[in-house]
């Protein structure tokens, strides 16, 4: 699945996601607020100032993701142990 098939199924209504294989794919300031990533891999995917706002991102693989600027606001984080560098700087407050 390519970002464009995810962002269009995202326009017609469709939230879950879980499970897919999104790795490396561009998803910088797109909207994908409420959708359901469990499980899914996201390895080096662009999610920068997007809205993952109310995101449910448990058992997702974020590795090398980059979530500079995002909105993580009421977000569902990774389960155990998260390590990714463009963490730091996303946004957890929705402002």
């Amino acid at each position: 699945m390519n970002a464009n098939e995810v962002l269009n199924r995202y326009a017609e209504g469709q939230r879950n996601f879980r499970t897919e294989d999104l790795k490396n794919l561009n998803f910088a300031n797109a909207n994908l607020s409420g959708v359901d990533f469990t499980g899914a891999n996201l390895t080096g995917s662009d999610l920068s100032s997007s809205d993952l706002s109310d995101t449910n991102l448990n058992w997702a693989t974020l590795k090398g993701a980059n979530l500079g600027g995002a909105n993580l606001k009421g977000a569902k984080l990774p389960n155990g142990s998260i390590y990714n560098e463009f963490l730091g700087s996303a946004n957890y407050l929705g402002n």
